[in-house]
Formats: structure tokens, C-alpha cells, sequence
């Protein structure tokens, strides 16, 4: 039995399995990052090789968020809670070796003006996306920024805001759902100076980006 059998068979010892379960390691993923798929036969998990080296309780914990989402139900383990005080704890111990001049500056300003300089310098790195103009990944502790913000300070310093807030407040897990964007962190995110402005400015950026991309 492997892995993805044990963590279904704790999650529903109700429902008999008829499906044939798979566990991949993959090298395709960055980070802590992983996916499930099903079809008429089988259930496949595929888990980023680094979760390899990861105690086998915690990688259940993430099979069984993995199903919980899965099969849209409702459900909680010890796995999954020690699942997310995994994730949620990587951010202090993670490796800081990324880095980028301009980003380093934005953070310095934010971090100074908004945060007490009190925050730990997350890695940063330049992002390409157009829609998604900054990310948080809480497992490695990395603020990605799009680089058509490079140019707009003023607006590259709001999206470092918001994700350097993710890295504040974590995140907030109840059975089958987890809220990013708590009260406590909308809260926050009004305090940017201007912040109405600023989207309407950043709408604008990416609707000017998508048409030259087009």
C-alpha cells in the first residue's frame, strides 16, 4: 500500500478505493509545489523531489489536502494540520539566495515605511507574468515580482506590499478551505498610501501589456 492508498483509506474508511493510486516525484516542480489528477482508472499525485526528504506524515498531510480538494468535501487530520505547520514554519528556516538589485530596494523601502523595518527579507526574484503581478510562496519564502513593474516603482512597491503581507499573516486553513486574504490582512492592505489609486493604475498597466503582447 502505498502513500496515496494510506492517506485515502484514513480520509474515507467508508468509501471502498477502486481506483488504482500513483505517487510520483517529480523534478518538474519548483519548490514544495505538487498536483493530483484523476481519470476512470487511476488517482495520480505528483509531489516536487523535494518533498523526498520530508517526513512521510507530513507528505501524507499533503496527499490528503490533495484529495480533500480533489473530491470537493470537507474533511481534517492531524496529517493535514501538521501539513500546514510544515509549510507555514518553512518560510524562517528557507534558504535566502535570491535576490535582485531593484527589488531589494522596493523591499527596503516597504519593509521601512509599512513594516518597522521589522520584516525579514524574504528571496526575491523577477516574475513574467502579465495578469499575476506578484506572487508569495510561503514553503520557500519567495516574493516574485513581474518585471513590466520594474519601471513603476511607485506601483511595484504596492504588489510588494501585498505579498510581503501574505509572508506577515501566513495563511488561515478550516476543513476544505483556506483563506489567504484574512481580515486582518484586508486591514493592512488599506494602510498603503493611495491604494485606491494604485489599482486603478495597475489595471491599466495590465490591460496596456496584454493588447502589446497581442
Amino acid at each position: 500500500m502505498n502513500l496515496v492508498e494510506t492517506a485515502y483509506k484514513e480520509l474515507y474508511p467508508e468509501k471502498p478505493l477502486l481506483k488504482e493510486c500513483v505517487l510520483n516525484y517529480s523534478g518538474r516542480f519548483r519548490g514544495y509545489n505538487a498536483n493530483i489528477r484523476m481519470n476512470m482508472m487511476q488517482i495520480t499525485v505528483n509531489l516536487s523531489k523535494q518533498w523526498k526528504k520530508v517526513s512521510p506524515d507530513i507528505q501524507k498531510g499533503l496527499v490528503q489536502e490533495l484529495l480533500v480538494r480533489l473530491l470537493k468535501n470537507k474533511k481534517q487530520t492531524l496529517h493535514m494540520d501538521l501539513y500546514h505547520y510544515f509549510i507555514k514554519g518553512m518560510s524562517k528556516v528557507a534558504p535566502k539566495t535570491k535576490t535582485h538589485p531593484i527589488l531589494e530596494e522596493s523591499f527596503e523601502r516597504v519593509n521601512n515605511l509599512l513594516f518597522g523595518s521589522m520584516l525579514e527579507k524574504p528571496n526575491l526574484k523577477i516574475g513574467n507574468g502579465v495578469n499575476r503581478l506578484g506572487t508569495y510562496e510561503y514553503a520557500t519564502d519567495t516574493v516574485s515580482i513581474s518585471k513590466i513593474l520594474l519601471e513603476h516603482p511607485e506601483l511595484m512597491d504596492y504588489v510588494m506590499y501585498h505579498e510581503l503581507l501574505h509572508k506577515k499573516h501566513q495563511y488561515k486553513s478550516t476543513p476544505g478551505r483556506h483563506t489567504h486574504h484574512t481580515h486582518a490582512f484586508r486591514k493592512d492592505e488599506k494602510k498603503f498610501p493611495n491604494a485606491d489609486v494604485l489599482e486603478g493604475e495597475l489595471n491599466k498597466l495590465v490591460r496596456k501589456n496584454k493588447s502589446s503582447w497581442w
